[in-house]
């Protein structure tokens, strides 16, 4: 019992520090208000979920992307693999920001109402090996950038107030590591093909053999 009334108080009294018991920020499961929001996850809540829907377009652009390179297209299985694995690692990523929304107590919203793919079909469609991969890296470099903004909106650098070390850490570890690294890659890969194409006489073999280079490293 003692132990029963010591729990009961800590928590009251930890939610007054915290402005908890009062007004909009009480908890009452008769009415449905409590939830697993807390921090300043809230604060980013609108944010992370636009980025999951941003998220879900890049997977199914670079899905569409792939098929301009499959056997039926321009027959270059090295820029459809490379193509066909981003898309499923953005499948992959929206997932894991879906489910990481979810733990923090928030709901998905992932209607079409808002949705503003960063490269319209035609475009997608119109691609060759050169304009896809620049393409490709503006795609990583939009995202990253938010990624960005959004890690300093919940840190330290923007405001103590809304900051949380978890949000943060999931970005960091799910996504801005790896979107660093991409940006590196296809920064590297569309110097090494600007310098194939430069030599006319070889350019057609250069960009073959490019392309089975991509068959062996993606």
């Amino acid at each position: 019992m003692k132990f029963h009334l010591l729990i009961v108080g800590l928590t009251a009294g930890l939610a007054l520090v915290n402005g908890a018991v009062s007004g909009t920020g009480s908890c009452s499961v008769d009415k449905g208000t409590c939830t697993s929001l807390f921090s300043g996850f809230p604060h980013l809540q609108t944010d992370m979920n636009k980025y999951t829907k941003q998220m879900l377009d890049k997977s199914y652009d670079f899905l569409l992307l792939s098929s301009v390179f499959d056997v039926y297209s321009l027959d270059r299985p090295g820029f459809e693999k490379l193509y066909r694995k981003t898309s499923d690692k953005a499948w992959e990523d929206t997932i894991e920001l879906i489910k990481y929304q979810s733990r923090r107590g928030a709901y998905v919203q992932l209607s079409e109402e808002g949705s503003n793919g960063v490269h319209d079909v035609a475009s997608l469609l119109q691609s060759n090996e050169t304009s896809s991969l620049e393409l490709a890296l503006e795609y990583e470099k939009l995202l990253a950038t938010e990624a960005h903004r959004m890690h300093k909106k919940i840190s330290h650098a923007d405001s103590t107030k809304h900051y949380d070390p978890d949000v943060a850490h999931f970005l960091d570890e799910k996504l801005i590591e790896y979107q660093s690294g991409q940006i590196r890659k296809l920064s590297g890969y569309i110097t090494n093909l600007n310098d194939i194409i430069r030599e006319a006489n070889t350019k057609a073999l250069g960009v073959q053999l490019f392309d089975e280079y991509l068959v062996k490293v993606e």
